[in-house]
Parts: C-alpha cells; sequence; structure tokens
C-alpha cells in the first residue's frame, strides 16, 4: 500500500515537472509544442498568419484570449530582438500546431508593443505565458476578404441590436450616415456660436458609457468630477468621442449610440470593452471655451 501510494506521487511530480519543462530556443525563447502537425512548412517573413492564442500573466490571470472569437491576423515581420520577441515564436509553428511560450512582459509590452509602460496589472521583469493555436498562413488579399466579410456581417448583427436597444429604451435617434452615430438630443441649447464645439475647444462636460446591455464601463458622475478635454481629433481614444462632442454647444445633453468602429474595434479593450461592442455614451456639456 506504501509503495503504490509513493509511486502516486511520484508519478504527479513527474508530471508536474514535465509540464514545466520548456525547450529553448538559440535565442532564449522558451517554448514547448502542445500540438505538433503533420506540416512542416513554416512560415515566411511577409504572410499574415491567423492563429488563436491567449496572454496569461504571472499570477495565472488571463488578460487576453481570442480562443472561441474571431482569430487574429497577423502580418510576420523580422524578429528585432532576442529572447522574447512574439515574432520568433510565431515563425517557428505551421498550420494546425499548437504551442507554449515563455516571454518577457518588458520584452512584450516595451519592444514588440512599442508601449512607454508595462501595464499596471504587469509585474516588472515577470514573463508573460502565450498559449497559440495556429490555423492557418494567408495572403493578403485572402485577409481582406475574410476582414470585409467578417465586417459586413458584424455591421448587420450591430444594426438588429441596436434598432432593438432603441425600441426598449424609448429612444427617438437620428442617424448620421457619414459615420453610423444614432443619437437623440434630450435638451438642445441655443446655437450660440461661440458656445459650439470645435476643433481645439476646450470642453466641460459629464458622461456615462456603457454597454448595449447596459454595463458602465465609465461615469465621470460617481467619478466625482466632470471631464475637461481640448477638443482634437488626433488625441481622441476613441475617436467616437470627438464625433460626439463637435455635434454638441454648451447646455446640450444627449443620447450617442457609437458604432463598434468608431469605438474600441474588433479587439476591444482588454479586461473593459469586449470586442465588436457598441457604445452608448450620455454626454452633458456644461462649458465650451473657444479662444
Amino acid at each position: 500500500m506504501r509503495n503504490k501510494k509513493f509511486i502516486s506521487v511520484l508519478t504527479i511530480i513527474l508530471l508536474l515537472a514535465a509540464c514545466n519543462n520548456y525547450s529553448k530556443t538559440d535565442k532564449g525563447l522558451k517554448f514547448k509544442f502542445l500540438k505538433r502537425s503533420q506540416k512542416l512548412v513554416l512560415p515566411n517573413v511577409g504572410e499574415f498568419l491567423q492563429c488563436y492564442y491567449s496572454i496569461t500573466n504571472s499570477e495565472d490571470s488571463i488578460i487576453f484570449s481570442n480562443f472561441g472569437q474571431t482569430p487574429d491576423r497577423i502580418l510576420l515581420v523580422a524578429p528585432t530582438h532576442k529572447g522574447g520577441d512574439i515574432m520568433d515564436a510565431l515563425g517557428m509553428m505551421t498550420e494546425g500546431d499548437s504551442a507554449q511560450f515563455l516571454i518577457s512582459a518588458d520584452s512584450f509590452f516595451l519592444k514588440s508593443r512599442l508601449e512607454t509602460a508595462l501595464p499596471s496589472f504587469i509585474k516588472k521583469g515577470s514573463n508573460l505565458k502565450f498559449i497559440i493555436k495556429m490555423d492557418r498562413k494567408l495572403t493578403e488579399y485572402q485577409k481582406d476578404s475574410l476582414v470585409n466579410a467578417e465586417k459586413i456581417a458584424k455591421w448587420s448583427e450591430e444594426i438588429a441590436n441596436t434598432l432593438v436597444y432603441v425600441k426598449k429604451n424609448g429612444l427617438v435617434v437620428q442617424l448620421d450616415s457619414s459615420n453610423g452615430i444614432r443619437a437623440q438630443f434630450h435638451s438642445k441649447a441655443y446655437a450660440d456660436t461661440a458656445k459650439r464645439v470645435t476643433e481645439n475647444s476646450v470642453v466641460k462636460f459629464h458622461f456615462i458609457a456603457s454597454l448595449l446591455d447596459g454595463t458602465e464601463f465609465y461615469n465621470s458622475y460617481t467619478m466625482g468630477n466632470p471631464q475637461i478635454a481640448r477638443v482634437i481629433k488626433s488625441q481622441f481614444q476613441p475617436i467616437g468621442m470627438y464625433e460626439m462632442l463637435i455635434k454638441m454647444n454648451q447646455g446640450d445633453k444627449a443620447t450617442f449610440i457609437l458604432p463598434y468602429d468608431l469605438g474600441f474595434g474588433a479587439k476591444g479593450a482588454e479586461g473593459v470593452i469586449p470586442p465588436f461592442a457598441t457604445l452608448v455614451y450620455k454626454i452633458n456639456i456644461l462649458k465650451v471655451e473657444n479662444k
């Protein structure tokens, strides 16, 4: 009985060791293949790779995953640094492969993504765990065709969901056919040109931002302070915020329904906005300064 128990414990220890057993490339990239396909032709720089992947931080919290969602199509470029370039990882996978990689968080965010600082949920000096499933290689034409087909399908779905939201909430909206934004003004101030929001205006305003299901992701009222921003198109994220503000004057209150491509797009915002999310903004313009 004791021997059986000893063998069971030893088996568990060996399995755990095997799970943590990464190989390393000559450039220092740690990897292990979870599934190896029979296709041995590796991708070339300049090809698009359609893949599913997840990213987990050092505390085993998933910070991104598109498994079960729309795959990503990534242009394979030449690696720029050693020891943790995601392009090295993609370049060693062929169609049908699944693999796990350990990549330096500093390397990924600061060198690959060229961000100026690590996100608050990432520890300096830690590793990210990538699980990647390589679906297939694509030409640029194939990639564009798939993206366009998905956009048409998503737009049709978005229009249907938006009309349901409008009816459910008793809104009377007008559609701006140039950008797809729907708006209802609840309080319209006198159209004083000196108080109209234009490029370079300084605007003080409250707003509530939510998903179509009512989930709020920002509320300046509960935050305790209105927003103050200079209206410059190139500096707004999402760009739809600019498109909404320039329709307004001081004293206006309005509800806007923002299509996903003017919101946070096909990727969304990690942990906050899901992919392809239609957004609702309720905006109250308190003050406009034009100089």
